[in-house]
């Protein structure tokens, strides 16, 4: 069943999604071409990016018959990008959503052995669940430290590529995760409000391997993931540096933009309960109040002066919190400032690397 909800216009489709799907590397001629096959946005959008996925991995195919495995796994990943955006707040329809899904992670798990450098799976227990991840390592660089890439509602381990490779290339290495009530761990457990025990598990986890220094650790997280990252510094003092992007202080924001329905059926997957006073009762309970003076590392915030998150949210953490800040202010920022990329992820990059003493 498709959910009833607002139809969202073309400049909403365009002006906040487009940003973020090309600064996560979709092709801007294939994001023209598919949401120009979009007519009705509820029926047509996860059909269309799928039928673009299919179309790369079609081109996947035909180069890994030739043997040219680095064609392949470019177009595989573009598959697995477009099938990723299909599900973009298509959670509504499961009939389309889980195989596009399946999709995203099998595809993407076919370039990652390619992408440079490669990404490897890793898998991290948190008591009963096992959250599936992947490690990238910068070439030339003897036990780096490693940043954990922390994603959001609807974000997924397969989508940050792009920005690991503003760490990478800055002799840092990447761990990227699906948290509880994220990407493949979301058919297994909800989205706790206590998050960061989960973040805390990476770091026990990455503190086993050899190949990094487990004691070189930071967070970078974006939109939701904006919020839990810096929520995450505060409760583990391991963490050595956070970058957050269109995070907020709480979520209780969040509260008006659940009437649109589109809106509270994402919370609702995300928190696995269609019962309003849970959803507002986990919404509510999603603060840094009486948490953010426990943050001592240095802490970068990016907010655009055009973020629906108030700018007041950025700033109040900015002046709870105890170790050195740096609140980057992007004029005419959307959310998380996808669409000026360019000129916050240089800085964040850079702010990473200072304090994580990277080579």
């Amino acid at each position: 069943m498709v959910f009833a909800a607002r139809q969202p216009d073309r400049e909403q489709m365009i002006g906040n999604w487009g940003h973020r799907m090309i600064a996560a590397g979709v092709d801007y001629n294939d994001f023209l071409t598919t949401v120009g096959r979009v007519k009705v946005y509820w029926e047509d959008w996860c059909r269309e990016w799928c039928k673009t996925a299919a179309m790369h991995e079609g081109f996947a195919l035909e180069h890994e018959k030739r043997g040219h495995m680095i064609s392949a796994a470019e177009a595989y990943f573009q598959a697995a990008l477009g099938y990723h955006y299909a599900c973009l707040h298509f959670i509504w329809d499961h009939a389309q959503y889980i195989p596009a899904h399946e999709k995203r992670v099998a595809l993407f798990a076919k370039a990652a052995p390619y992408l440079d450098p490669p990404a490897v799976p890793h898998t991290v227990p948190f008591g009963d669940l096992r959250m599936p991840g992947y490690l990238r390592l910068p070439p030339g660089v003897a036990r780096p430290p490693v940043v954990i890439m922390v994603s959001g509602t609807d974000s997924t381990k397969e989508e940050h590529n792009s920005m690991e490779t503003v760490f990478l290339r800055r002799g840092m290495a990447t761990f990227s995760y699906d948290g509880p009530g994220q990407g493949e761990t979301w058919f297994h457990a909800a989205m706790p409000v206590d998050f960061e025990r989960s973040t805390a598990a990476v770091v026990d986890y990455l503190e086993t391997l050899p190949q990094i220094d487990g004691k070189r650790v930071g967070l970078y997280g974006q939109s939701l993931g904006g919020y839990l990252a810096p929520r995450a510094a505060a409760y583990d003092q391991r963490v050595k540096a956070c970058v957050a992007s269109g995070g907020s202080y709480d979520r209780t924001f969040m509260l008006k933009h659940l009437e649109d329905p589109s809106q509270r059926g994402r919370h609702e997957q995300l928190y696995k309960t269609t019962e309003w006073a849970e959803i507002e009762r986990i919404i509510r309970a999603s603060t840094m109040e009486g948490m953010a003076k426990n943050i001592r590392c240095p802490l970068m915030i990016v907010h655009g002066t055009k973020d629906f998150v108030p700018m007041e949210h950025s700033e109040r953490l900015i002046r709870e919190v105890q170790g050195p800040t740096e609140l980057f202010v992007m004029e005419g920022g959307r959310h998380c400032s996808t669409n000026m990329s360019y000129r916050w992820r240089p800085h964040s990059g850079d702010f990473m690397a200072r304090y994580l003493d990277a080579r």
